[in-house]
This record gives structure tokens, sequence and C-alpha cells, in this order.
């Protein structure tokens, strides 16, 4: 059974402004162009379809710490990063803050791929083989980094 060591739901402000108003004046041009002309505006939905599912995509950012795994995903969970809790160096975890120009979502960075909803805090650890890194935004480094001691210790004993 996977205990929830840590959980943490940040809300991507930015990108669901950007698609409610986007989806908003695109469903305003297809209405008026229905009304007006009787044709389907197949690229109008087409793009509003594109706002809507990245809307789902990235709503929001969710971190987990199980007794088991160390999850980042956004949204509703199709685009994640999921890694065992005992592949983690928690001696390498440390508190970065990242310049604004890296970006906000999913990024490849010269220190690995970061997820992250702001630009700011964030928290890097290493994984033990040094293949993979855990690299997330987080006001909350400390927090994550004592429930990612207390789920390696636990999954240890």
């Amino acid at each position: 059974m996977k205990k929830i060591c840590y959980k943490e739901t940040q809300p991507f402000h930015l990108i669901v402004i950007i698609c409610a108003i986007s989806i908003a004046l695109m469903t305003y041009f297809i209405i008026k162009q229905l009304i007006n002309n009787d044709t389907i505006p197949y690229t109008l939905i087409a793009c509003c379809l594109l706002f809507i599912v990245i809307l789902i995509l990235f709503y929001k950012l969710e971190i987990i710490i199980t007794n088991q795994y160390a999850i980042a995903s956004f949204g509703i969970g199709l685009l994640y990063k999921k890694i065992a809790i005992n592949e983690l160096d928690i001696t390498t975890a440390r508190g970065v803050k990242i310049p604004w120009y890296w970006g906000i979502g999913i990024r490849f960075t010269p220190e690995g791929t970061l997820y992250n909803t702001h630009t700011g805090g964030n928290l890097h650890i290493k994984t033990k083989n040094k293949m993979n890194e855990f690299f997330i935004s987080t006001s909350n480094a400390s927090s994550i980094i004592t429930a990612l001691r207390e789920a390696q210790n636990a999954s240890n004993t």
C-alpha cells in the first residue's frame, strides 16, 4: 500500500488565463461566423479544441511523495515524472533559483528536465546513478526534502 508522505498542488495560473481568454474569443468568433455566414469555421474549432487540450494537460502541477515514489505530474496526470524513492540521492538535494528565461512548463535545462509552474524557487535532486534528476518548482523545498528523507528511511526498514 502506498502511503502519501507529502502532496502539493500548484495551480498553473498563467496557462489557465491564456487558455480561458483564447477559448472565449474563439468561441465568440465561431458563433459570430455561424450566425452571419452559415459556414462552419473548422480552423477556429480546431484551435479552440487545441487550447482545451492544453488546458486539460497543464492546468496544475502536482508533487506527490509516497513511501515508494517521488512523482511530479501536470494536469490530469498524462505528463509526469516518477522516480523511486530509494534511487534518489538525498545528499544532493538543494533549493535553487532558476533564471526567468528558462520559462515555465516542462523544460530541458542544462541541469536536467524541469517541471515548473512559476519562476523562482525550485528543488533539484540527483539520482544515485546520476542518470535522472528530480527538478521541480516549489516554494516548500525543505518540506519535500524532509518527506523524502522520511520515505527513504521507511523504505529501508
